[in-house]
């Protein structure tokens, strides 16, 4: 709206041939059009604004609900690896061979053989 009234204005001053600027008339600036204008302007940008802050602040607050949970999966991948560490241990302990063969004589009453109760089969195909 201004833009068309300054060219106007200006051809007019032109056509006039004066090189003199008039000041333009204080009602033809007051139009609703052209006061309400920059105030909505102002008030998109006040409000892109207010909301890009709280994008911002919701992003953050995102961001450390994430890496709270991220670091509890952490420490219980690191007590969930203490436990298999424990238990390998223990699979060890219950398989060993010594063990093994205590309670083979123990439930079992078997014994070691001696060397001259050892006999080799050999497969002849």
């Amino acid at each position: 709206m201004r833009i068309r009234f300054f060219q106007r204005w200006l051809k007019k001053n032109q056509a006039e041939g004066s090189d003199e600027v008039d000041t333009p008339q204080a009602g033809e600036f007051c139009n609703v059009e052209t006061l309400l204008r920059p105030f909505l302007t102002v008030l998109v940008l006040v409000v892109l604004l207010v909301v890009s802050c709280l994008v911002v602040v919701l992003s953050a607050f995102e961001y450390r609900t994430l890496f709270n949970h991220h670091q509890e999966l952490i420490q219980q991948r690191d007590e969930l690896q203490v436990e298999w560490g424990q238990l390998l241990l223990e699979q060890s302990a219950w398989s060993a061979n010594n063990r093994v063969e205590q309670q083979a004589a123990r439930k079992l009453g078997m014994k070691v053989p001696e060397v001259n109760q050892i006999e080799i089969i050999r497969n002849e195909r």
